[in-house]
């Protein structure tokens, strides 16, 4: 399979395994991420199944790159921090 793109993956719906690729993190960082409510939206097609669609993947990826900086401990973010 190649790149995961919103368009190539319209309609399909992802696994952990596949969108933990796409976003190049671990599997377990994803859960973490889903845990606290910081993740992509996710479909849970029962318990312990989950899915990802691939357009609330893209969208959770825009909203954090338009003007978030990734927060330190300390609420600075990393663009604001000073050595």
């Amino acid at each position: 399979m190649g790149e995961i793109t919103e368009d190539s993956a319209s309609g399909r719906l992802l696994s952990t395994a596949a969108v933990a690729k796409w976003l190049a993190v671990s599997k377990p960082t994803l859960v973490r991420w889903r845990q606290s409510g910081h993740g992509p939206e996710v479909c849970w097609l029962s318990d312990g199944l989950s899915r990802d669609r691939p357009a609330d993947v893209g969208a959770w990826r825009a909203r954090r790159s338009r003007g978030r900086g990734i927060q330190q401990k300390g609420g600075r973010s990393h663009a604001g921090a000073s050595r």
